[in-house]
């Protein structure tokens, strides 16, 4: 019995520093600002995309999204939606198909660029997805988790968020 509590301590102390939280627009700001400058250095797996398993084709009409860093992002299915960022508050949204062959990525289109806008009400944390034709999306971020990474290098860094869509 002892060993079990022991392992359940080690399993969920290790895998979050702030699981079941949601995150502060600081926070997020920061995170997102890694993001970025891990994937501008040199950093061997380094990724400035965070990931969506899109393979039920449900992005556009799920309530609550998962999105994930390259670090806690396990390619096992096909369909991907990438939020790729080139500035720290700026992404490009992608459609990806890995397991047919040829491999496809859709091409993006000026819609496709959006800036994220930040906001903090009532203890919340808002995100306003927006593109040349506005608003386009509103999220609140109802979970965030920095999991614990494959090593202790300071380059290293593995979120996963968990964002519900406002209607």
């Amino acid at each position: 019995m002892k060993r079990k509590l022991i392992a359940l301590i080690l399993l969920f102390g290790c895998s979050s520093s702030i699981f079941g939280q949601a995150i502060s627009k600081n926070e997020l700001n920061t995170v997102l600002k890694e993001t970025l400058a891990k994937s501008r250095n040199f950093v061997s797996d380094a990724t400035n995309s965070w990931y969506y398993d899109n393979s039920e084709n449900d992005y556009d009409r799920k309530d609550t999204i998962t999105l994930k860093t390259a670090r806690s992002f396990k390619r096992d299915y096909c369909n991907i939606i990438n939020w790729t960022f080139y500035e720290w508050n700026h992404f490009r949204l992608e459609v990806a198909d890995y397991c047919n062959e040829p491999p496809t990525k859709l091409a993006s289109k000026n819609e496709d660029y959006f800036e994220l806008l930040i906001d903090e009400t009532d203890d919340k944390t808002i995100l306003l997805l927006k593109n040349i034709n506005g608003v386009q999306d509103q999220f609140e971020i109802v979970e965030s988790l920095k999991n614990t990474p494959i090593d202790n290098g300071n380059d290293q860094f593995n979120y996963t968020i968990k964002l519900r869509r406002i209607k």
